[in-house]
């Protein structure tokens, strides 16, 4: 004979089975699992999980947008300097600045290594230190060094040591950067940066599927009675873990949408904020189509990690239970 739960369980599920088959439109669910008060807080938790994650993700994209930017900026390009104190100590006058600097230019404008040489004047110097002395700071009385931009055809390292012994043959003053030591250094930085984006995404991932999971194991709780009922009227283990995946997959579906809209809404304002800081030391925020397609993709993401957790959950929970 029921118990007076058992049969309270047993009317339950039989109304919600002639309901779901006899009304139109109704979901085939025969578990009441989407009422209770923690499925908008899952929803909240998922939401959270999702906006976090989307975060995550477009800053990885964009620090990878800029590093692939930098790269191909300075690929193959060099800078040539006469520095206005030697390394002896000695200060170097404006017009040996300029002869060396003009020596070196006819040198490398004829050169078969070199595709292009320009020397930057005042003014192209100006706008490189305007960033950190403001645009209001005149150079006009203060002793510049000369500066060569050279962008160089395909050179290997045998190439690159002969010009700069030809360089030095010209000027004992000159200092070729390849700019090299710093890219590898930001190259490093931003390797770092990616790897924490990284674990953040993957903590995130391990939260989600506690709280999908732990969901899960309270709404097994709250309806054992049905689900051992379901179980004796000869329901079989799929047909009830289907039932409890298809609400995982709906608040996880719900949460993965909101929090992706809010963190999609997010970056697009940092985006904008970044171009329009009025400043060169903020670097723009990229985060392209293709970046956006990857961050569109997260609710679908969150939709396959609540399956594969409803699912694992509620099979090792049933093979406890009679």
């Amino acid at each position: 004979m029921f118990s007076k739960k058992c049969s309270r369980g047993l009317y339950t599920i039989l109304s919600h089975f002639i309901l779901t088959r006899t009304l139109p439109g109704r979901q085939n669910n025969d578990l009441p699992l989407n009422k209770g008060d923690d499925t908008n807080f899952l929803i909240l938790l998922i939401s959270l999980m999702s906006f976090l994650a989307v975060l995550s993700l477009s800053g990885t994209i964009a620090i990878d947008t800029m590093t692939n930017r930098w790269s191909s900026g300075l690929e193959n390009k060099v800078t040539i300097e006469i520095a206005v104190e030697t390394k002896k100590g000695h200060i170097l006058s404006q017009e040996t600045i300029a002869q060396e600097t003009l020596a070196l230019y006819k040198m490398l404008s004829q050169h078969p290594d070199v595709k292009s040489a320009n020397v930057l004047n005042h003014e192209d110097i100006q706008e490189l230190l305007s960033p950190w002395l403001g645009d209001d700071m005149s150079l006009k009385d203060l002793p510049l060094p000369g500066l060569i931009a050279v962008e160089l055809r395909n050179i290997d390292e045998k190439g690159m040591k002969a010009l700069t012994e030809e360089i030095e043959k010209i000027s004992n003053y000159a200092q070729l950067e390849t700019h090299r030591e710093w890219l590898s250094d930001l190259i490093n930085f931003t390797n770092i940066l990616q790897m924490l984006a990284l674990i953040i995404t993957l903590i995130i991932s391990g939260i989600t599927i506690v709280a999908i999971s732990y969901a899960i194991r309270t709404r097994l709780i709250l309806h054992r009675n049905e689900v051992i009922l379901l179980h004796h009227m000869g329901a079989s283990d799929n047909y009830i873990t289907e039932q409890f995946r298809n609400h995982a997959i709906l608040l996880s579906f719900k949460g993965g949408l909101i929090g992706t809209g809010v963190g999609l809404l997010t970056t697009f304002i940092l985006t904008l904020l970044s171009r329009n800081s009025g400043t060169d030391l903020i670097p723009v925020i990229n985060i392209g189509a293709y970046g956006i397609v990857i961050l569109c993709i997260v609710p679908l993401l969150i939709c396959i990690i609540a399956v594969i957790t409803s699912h694992l959950t509620v099979l090792r929970s049933l093979a406890k239970m009679p």
